[in-house]
């Protein structure tokens, strides 16, 4: 099982990038690992400065297992 974090932006989320953030879809957003909440918690204040609203930081857990397709 992994856990990252993503940050959401109402049904949205948020692809962060050096000039800023960009509001997207599920597949573009940015993950980070638990460790680095603090970074995520400051480029959450620089999105929220620069006008992104509805802002929700929340835990992304991946479970990795076999894939078998039904015949």
């Amino acid at each position: 099982m992994k856990e990252l974090l993503i940050v959401k932006a109402g049904s949205q989320y948020l692809r962060f990038l050096p000039e800023g953030y960009q509001i997207c879809s599920f597949d573009k957003a940015s993950v980070f690992p638990l460790d680095q909440v603090a970074q995520v918690r400051e480029q959450i204040r620089r999105a929220v400065g620069g006008g992104a609203a509805d802002i929700e930081l929340r835990k992304l857990t991946i479970v990795e297992e076999p894939y078998t397709e039904a015949i």
